[in-house]
């Protein structure tokens, strides 16, 4: 089939699913047109039961004019996912991927494509409201959790910096007055233990606490050819709790303290794409290429310790409502990898990284269904980070050769507003303006002598959005949407250089969607197109990074997603995502050739050149993703019987602009059984993961010493047993 096929193949499905959403709409819709007053007030219940805070206030689902994937707690426990990394399993058009260790998120093509000092991904993460931009600290475990929110598109008017390609909001569980408590332990394949813990108290009829604990550890898959040991062995733990104090019915303050340490080295347990290693010209020197082998010449590390602290609060005020959010967070990792990926010693680094960040939010909001709400906010942002000692070891000297160290301090203040105006029967008309201001100054010394002490600049952004909204009936709407994202502009520290600045990403964005949510179906549709320029793209070239603003790209396409309770005991959704994301214009795009002649000084390196790539897939965007769900439950002996069924599948992707480094399409198929008594008290699962067996990479990390890839978890099996109290 050729492309243009394909895409009419996929076109004329996603119509006609969207086709099909509109019929059990109007279907439903005349189903209730003659009804009673009474049977009216079900139909909005029942459309009650899933409220998202994408617009800082709390919504219902279908009313959101925004494209938003809504995961419920129950939902990520019949997945089995159980971290950030496993979140592509339940949210159409998003990947998950890594640099390294660091987190790079893509939503519908738009996603980050380097990494570094004082650097953030294009798709915010948020925590209970808080903003969390360290990479390196992002792949948390999603422990008692109550929802999670994928916001696809631009974020910027309501969300800020660094929201190009959306916004993940993960909410957790606060305190309640009743007790009770959950604990669980699970052991699986590569003798990967995991226990956790949740319990939650009044301690008078004004504080309760709440307390979440969590443990794993693990021998890994991956083999060295060298020692035939296994390289990626890790342990990983995590505390946080929160302590709710109401005095009053309209005052609600929540502290919180997070504590997480990691001793997983997994992102450097690489082997070569291809074979691609400088080590692969020295004869007899092992260069593995494999899924489950490394050729490895050191033991990796990446070590995390994590400190996290903040204090929500929240007034009723009447008619209005006000919150306040502080945070502090302080994360530090040693980082030990090797780049060339062989025994060979030919380029193995070290390093460490802090993190400090502070953050201070005020909101106010309208409260009750009023003609005109809205809500206005403030915002400071402060974020210092350091890299120190970034050396390497080299044989025949004393000590690690110190190759640079670097100090980035990013400070932004913002203020915001947002309303909805319900200006006709049905009508709604939201608007929405944020301004921004970030100041970023920086220094660094390296290995030469050369250094920069104090370089500062700043910029300036303008975020605006405007949406029409019309409400079909109480369960259904269309709308119709413009907004502004972008990423925050940086100092190039890590290629050695202040100048010239790296200026913001901006991405403008039009989507036209359609919501229902009409007794046991829910059915969403959206189309989208995506303006994107000054896109901040790098190349890895020896110990520096270097960055530019090179690329203007278009993206455009749809997504669809349909929900069914079928029967009281089956229930189904399904979602698929269409993506045409190509580079417009990317004169220069980085490739890399290794050079084979012994004669030269950069013999078995991986020298760069440059190429057009205007009209190139962009990076970690697939033409198209889907996600399958399926529940069965039944009762049995007096118990409940939960089986589920769990399926993603990606088409062809590549991990560079100029398409030297790809994944071809796979799927991936997640099983899970699950027992629970008759008193509710305990749980009894077995489960498997990629159960097919799936070969497929999650990274591929371009260099001058290697190409280094790391490929996804093998088939796995295990058992978890779950306590209630």
């Amino acid at each position: 089939m050729t492309c243009q096929g394909k895409l009419l193949h996929i076109s004329r499905a996603l119509v006609l699913s969207a086709a099909a959403g509109a019929l059990l709409a109007g279907a439903a819709h005349a189903q209730t047109g003659t009804a009673t007053e009474p049977q009216a007030a079900a139909e909005d219940d029942s459309t009650q039961d899933i409220v998202v805070t994408a617009q800082r206030r709390s919504e219902r689902l279908v009313d959101v004019p925004i494209s938003i994937a809504s995961v419920s707690e129950q939902q990520l426990a019949n997945s089995g996912t159980n971290s950030l990394y496993n979140l592509t399993q339940n949210a159409p058009g998003l990947r998950l991927d890594s640099s390294g260790p660091y987190v790079t998120p893509t939503i519908r093509g738009v996603g980050a494509t380097l990494s570094g000092p004082g650097l953030n991904s294009n798709v915010a993460i948020y925590m209970d409201g808080f903003y969390i931009p360290n990479q390196l600290g992002s792949d948390f475990q999603l422990l008692s959790i109550s929802n999670v929110q994928v916001l696809k598109g631009p974020q910027g008017t309501l969300f800020g910096r660094n929201s190009t390609g959306g916004a993940i909001l993960v909410t957790t569980k606060d305190p309640t007055f009743d007790t009770h408590a959950t604990v669980k332990a699970s052991y699986g394949s590569f003798n990967r233990l995991n226990g956790s813990f949740y319990a939650s108290t009044g301690l008078s009829d004004k504080v309760a606490v709440n307390l979440t604990g969590f443990y794993e550890q693990g021998d890994g898959y991956i083999r060295n050819v060298n020692t035939g040991h296994k390289d990626a062995a890790f342990d990983k733990w995590s505390l946080r709790g929160k302590l709710l104090f109401q005095p009053t019915e309209t005052v609600k303050l929540v502290a919180a303290y997070g504590h997480s340490e990691a001793d997983d080295p997994f992102a450097y347990v690489t082997s070569s794409y291809q074979g691609m290693s400088a080590g692969n010209k020295i004869p007899g020197n092992a260069v593995a290429d494999g899924r489950r082998v490394t050729s490895n010449g050191i033991q990796a590390a990446h070590d995390f310790n994590g400190d996290a602290a903040s204090l929500t609060a929240d007034i009723d005020l009447g008619d209005m409502a006000f919150k306040s959010y502080t945070q502090y967070r302080d994360e530090k990792t040693h980082e030990l990898a090797d780049y060339d990926g062989t025994a060979a010693n030919i380029f193995t680094p070290e390093w460490h990284v802090r993190d400090r960040t502070f953050t201070q939010e005020f909101n106010l909001s309208s409260s009750g269904n009023q003609p005109l709400s809205w809500v206005l906010g403030l915002y400071y942002y402060r974020n210092k980070n350091q890299y120190r000692n970034f050396q390497l070891r080299i044989d025949g000297l004393p000590a690690p050769l110190v190759i640079f160290n670097s100090d980035i301090t990013n400070e932004a203040y913002a203020a915001f507003g947002d309303l909805t105006w319900n200006f006709a029967d049905n009508f709604y008309l939201t608007g929405g303006l944020r301004y921004g201001t970030d100041k970023v100054k920086g220094s660094y010394d390296n290995f030469v002598g050369a250094g920069s002490d104090g370089a500062k600049t700043t910029f300036h952004n303008l975020s605006p959005r405007a949406i029409l909204r019309y409400e079909i009936d109480r369960s259904t709407n269309v709308y119709a949407s413009y907004n502004r994202g972008y990423k925050a502009g940086f100092l190039p520290i890590s290629s050695f250089a202040t100048a010239p600045k790296i200026k913001p990403e901006k991405i403008d964005a039009f989507e036209v969607g359609f919501k229902t949510a009409k007794g046991p179906f829910r059915f969403e549709s959206s189309a989208f197109y995506y303006n994107y320029k000054d896109l901040q793209v790098a190349a890895y070239i020896g110990v520096t990074s270097i960055f530019r603003n090179a690329a203007t790209s278009r993206i455009w396409g749809f997504d669809s997603s349909l929900t069914a309770q079928l029967t009281d005991n089956f229930d189904i959704s399904v979602s698929g995502t269409y993506t045409h994301a190509k580079y417009r214009d990317f004169q220069g795009a980085v490739a890399y050739a290794q050079d084979n002649d012994p004669a030269s000084p950069t013999f078995s390196l991986f020298n760069t050149f440059a190429t057009d790539a205007s009209g190139n897939i962009m990076p970690r965007s697939p033409k198209f993703m889907a996600n399958l769900n399926l529940h069965y439950g039944v009762d049995l002996g007096g118990g409940r019987l939960d089986l589920n069924a769990n399926g993603y599948y990606t088409t062809r992707f590549y991990y560079d602009a100029p398409h030297q480094f790809s994944q071809g399409a796979y799927g991936l198929v997640n099983l899970r059984a699950t027992y629970t008594t008759p008193d509710e008290r305990w749980a009894f699962s077995v489960y498997g993961t990629n159960v097919t067996d799936t070969k497929y990479r999650n990274q591929v990390l371009p260099g001058t010493y290697a190409i280094q890839q790391t490929y996804g978890e093998p088939a796995a099996i295990g058992a978890s047993v779950t306590f209630n109290y």
